[in-house]
């Protein structure tokens, strides 16, 4: 019976890899059914994606490619297609950002089990009650460590393997980032590095943009620096009023988050020393 996997591949940059790649996968019986891959050149980096199916399980598939891996100091991840990641939410008062995420979650295209909602306000546990989604008020008493570690508790309790921040406005401490390396996807309202902070539409807006746009990016250590996944912009009028930015920024945001979690869901996105490298 075929099963189908996720294959990521990382090693230094050499010729033939793509070949070897190949061999390896068709000797332990897989049938490669989609395949990118890259060379940056800059770093004497080789990447590799590929969708395949095999008549064996993800165990034995690693088996088959150990020797090639161990060869050619290979980082191989095998991930079943059929295993769906747990997500959690984490979110404030804005919605907008939650409810394009459910919708396309019932829509089919994100292939992931959504386990909950957290908030530091209870404004939005309509929203999650609509998509029969456990809600949870963790509330911000001014103790950020307790705040934390309530919320650790709640992501542990879901067993939760990603976490989207969908436009949760608190700052993270280094200490809660670092449990969640790669694992904690944020989305800016804004074209990072511009105009990050407090404001940021009205700070467009009283540059007179031409355009605004948005950064979806996993959360590390340095606010709104971490390793980016996906952006998108749009042109505005300099007729535009603020309302009308923010109302606009609000699509581009939807947008680019789950844009950015499509991506992770599907394994397209390497991190190498601090910066991604997608893969489609």
């Amino acid at each position: 019976m075929q099963q189908g996997f996720l294959i990521q591949v990382e090693c230094p940059d050499k010729p033939g890899l793509v070949a070897a790649v190949a061999e390896a996968l068709a000797g332990a019986g897989a049938n490669i059914l989609d395949l990118a891959q890259h060379s940056a050149t800059e770093r004497s980096l080789f990447l590799l994606w590929a969708r395949v199916e095999a008549p064996v399980d993800a165990a034995a598939l690693e088996r088959g490619l150990a020797p090639l891996a161990q060869r050619l100091a290979m980082r191989v991840r095998v991930h079943p297609s059929s295993r769906r990641p747990r997500v959690a939410v984490l979110a404030s008062r804005t919605g907008h950002c939650l409810y394009e995420l459910m919708l396309k979650h019932a829509d089919g295209h994100l292939a992931c089990d959504f386990v909950g909602v957290a908030s530091n306000h209870p404004d939005l546990e309509a929203a999650a009650r609509h998509f029969d989604l456990p809600f949870v008020h963790l509330p911000h008493a001014g103790d950020q460590a307790a705040h934390e570690a309530a919320l650790q508790a709640q992501l542990r309790a879901w067993d939760a393997e990603i976490v989207v921040l969908a436009r949760y406005m608190r700052v993270l401490s280094p200490a809660f980032t670092a449990q969640w390396p790669e694992r904690l996807l944020n989305i800016h309202h804004g074209f990072l590095p511009a105009f990050s902070g407090a404001r940021p539409y009205h700070q467009a807006w009283d540059k007179g943009v031409k355009m605004v746009g948005a950064t979806a990016h996993f959360a590390t250590a340095e606010l709104d620096a971490g390793p980016i996944v996906a952006q998108d912009v749009l042109r505005v009028s300099d007729r535009s009023s603020v309302e009308e930015l923010v109302e606009r920024g609000k699509d581009i945001e939807r947008r680019v988050l789950v844009e950015a979690l499509r991506l992770v869901l599907e394994r397209r996105v390497f991190v190498h020393q601090g910066r991604t490298f997608v893969l489609e």
